[in-house]
């Protein structure tokens, strides 16, 4: 069982005087990093935020924006400051008396005027908005995580076809190892006969050869390593516990060594064809782990 680490989901909500808009965006990343943005004003919201996105996931970089407007028309409407209002309005009166021929000032003039209003003062019930913004992120992290689930489970058919492509090509090496000796000894024998003419071909030295070469180009340890790697990376993909992502890019960089290795000890072209192909097919592998949680 595998989840994505991409995933997006967005709630809005409007309760008890606050219109709250909850924005989660995650992102592959090696650990979990969490980064809040919120109004500096509600900066004593964070942690909260933190503590309850924390638990439940697990990797990944995790971008939440909360945004939060009171909606009572109490807190959104200014007032005004009477005694700005006050002095501009007598400098009105005073500048109309010195200029008689002009219009006599009016409410609407003193509206005009710039600083009238003062910005009111939010008053935050904490308890509620805390209640508030713990249902809306509830929420997005449920909207969040069935997305990652969703995607999960394409790369996990990705996954297990390109594992089916592996065992398929190992399959052929291991057939090749046992192939390839049996060449080799009928191309020495052949070899020597050509040299030596009638000469009959000291057995012993024959299978002396045979046996260093053997030993020089014996891929068995690594086949056997290579296939643990593979059922241990297919076990990740169907336990019901989820897979750590991390564990899965140890497994690809270990099948991409010992695939590698191998390709250092055969010169058979149909070997070598084999591990060119699961090279490339490791390399896909290891582009979707890093997509896994």
């Amino acid at each position: 069982m595998i989840f994505s680490m991409t995933a997006f989901g967005r709630v809005q909500q409007e309760e008890s005087g606050y219109a709250l808009t909850v924005e989660v965006k995650t992102l592959n990343s090696r650990n979990l990093d969490i980064v809040v943005r919120v109004a500096k004003n509600y900066s004593d919201l964070e942690e909260t935020i933190r503590k309850q996105v924390s638990q439940s996931f697990r990797r990944g970089r995790i971008e939440i924006f909360v945004q939060i407007e009171p909606t009572s028309v109490e807190q959104k409407m200014p007032d005004i400051n009477i005694e700005i209002a006050r002095l501009y309005w007598q400098q009105l009166q005073d500048l109309h008396a010195q200029l008689p021929a002009s219009d006599a000032p009016k409410l609407r003039d003193l509206l005009g005027i710039p600083y009238l209003f003062d910005t009111k003062k939010e008053i935050v019930d904490r308890d509620t908005l805390k209640s508030i913004l713990n249902s809306a992120l509830a929420e997005v992290i449920l909207q969040v995580v069935d997305m990652r689930t969703k995607e999960g489970g394409a790369l996990l058919q990705d996954c297990q076809d390109r594992l089916s492509v592996l065992n398929q090509e190992l399959s052929l090496v291991a057939q090749r190892k046992q192939e390839v000796l049996l060449e080799y000894q009928s191309r020495i024998r052949d070899r020597i006969k050509e040299l030596l003419g009638e000469t009959e071909v000291d057995e012993n030295r024959l299978l002396q050869e045979v046996a260093y070469f053997a030993e020089r180009s014996d891929i068995n340890e690594e086949i056997v390593r290579l296939q643990s790697h593979l059922n241990q990376f297919d076990e990740l993909l169907r336990s019901s516990e989820p897979a750590d992502g991390r564990r899965l890019d140890f497994l690809t960089q270990e099948l991409h060594r010992e695939v590698n290795t191998i390709g250092s000890k055969t010169g058979d072209l149909e070997t070598i064809q084999s591990i060119v192909r699961m090279k490339g097919e490791i390399g896909k592998l290891r582009e979707q782990v890093q997509n896994i949680e």
